[in-house]
């Protein structure tokens, strides 16, 4: 079956895979999945307008939750949201 995803009215995009993040406000994103909740340092660009850049720095990677499958679905749903994923890997 493949992966689908709702918008919640709070924010919340969620996938059918069992994961969810949304922006919080021009700085971050909060990401949900089986194991828990982490901040994401982010930043909302405002040219273009829909651009959002990542910090991969502020992204923790452990064997549970490694930061390719992370990445891979933020990517997804930011896809979903109609938001382009730019990431920072500088330290």
């Amino acid at each position: 079956m493949s992966e689908t995803f709702t918008k919640s009215w709070r924010g919340w995009v969620k996938s059918s895979d069992g994961y969810a993040e949304r922006m919080l406000g021009r700085t971050g994103v909060d990401y949900r999945d089986e194991h828990g909740h982490i901040r994401i340092d982010a930043e909302a660009m405002s040219s273009p307008w829909n651009e959002v850049v990542v910090y991969l720095r502020s992204l923790p990677d452990t064997p549970e939750r490694p930061h390719a499958e992370v990445l891979d679905r933020l990517r997804r749903a930011f896809d979903f949201a109609g938001w382009q994923f730019a990431l920072d890997c500088s330290e």
